[in-house]
């Protein structure tokens, strides 16, 4: 169900300044083995290398009082500081990102790459989180405000029912996503990175998450009306 209405395409076009600074950490992190021992829980601990590392650097974060006016931690854990949203896709991005790194990263396991590694992660993770959940939330909320009538009737069948796919489904906007996949194979070309890469790491989890997150901000404005 696609919108073209002008201030949809204004936040379109902010949003578009996002995308290079994902596929510059893509381009980075991929030139690395997937390392699955960086992911593994270690025994006793129920943590893993990348957890450990994760929460010590948004801790540090939270503590300065990134995490009080909307930004979102990709730890699990608790951090001082920090404002939690019931919007938040963070668990599906970061097991999404590991899905489609596996595929994209050569299968080996090298301990002397776990740092940079790690560090192309965290890159990767907290500008895809931004992106995300800034295009989800904005998006989700103009397409709500720009829908007609038979719009909103289907919008508000599925919000009731919590129906997350099939509203996922009304807000897809094939057109816009063959815009947004031009525009970052060429970005992805400029920068030497495979535009197939940047497409399918678009189409597998950029685009699905941040679908999900439109649905759930319907679901939640006709739950609170």
């Amino acid at each position: 169900m696609g919108s073209t209405t002008a201030a949809l395409v204004a936040l379109r076009e902010g949003l578009a300044e996002s995308e290079e600074p994902i596929l510059r950490a893509l381009r980075f992190r991929i030139q690395l083995p997937f390392n699955k021992g960086l992911y593994s829980k270690l025994p006793l601990i129920g943590l893993s290398r990348f957890d450990i590392t994760l929460y010590y650097k948004e801790l540090g974060r939270a503590m300065s009082g990134s995490y009080k006016h909307g930004e979102r931690p990709l730890s699990t854990l608790w951090l001082p500081n920090t404002k939690l949203s019931s919007l938040d896709v963070t668990s599906d991005i970061r097991r999404g990102y590991v899905q489609v790194l596996q595929q994209l990263c050569r299968a080996e396991d090298d301990p002397k790459t776990y740092y940079n590694a790690c560090r192309g992660d965290l890159d990767a993770l907290w500008f895809l989180s931004k992106r995300i959940h800034e295009a989800g939330i904005s998006v989700g909320e103009r397409k709500l405000s720009d829908a007609d009538e038979d719009a909103m009737v289907r919008y508000k069948t599925e919000a009731r029912e919590k129906a997350v796919d099939r509203l996922a489904g009304l807000l897809k906007d094939e057109e816009q996503e063959k815009t947004v996949i031009q525009r970052i194979r060429w970005k992805a070309a400029q920068i030497k990175l495979d535009p197939d890469i940047a497409e399918r790491f678009f189409r597998d989890l950029v685009f699905p998450t941040t679908l999900k997150l439109e649905a759930m901000v319907i679901i939640s404005a006709y739950k609170s009306s």
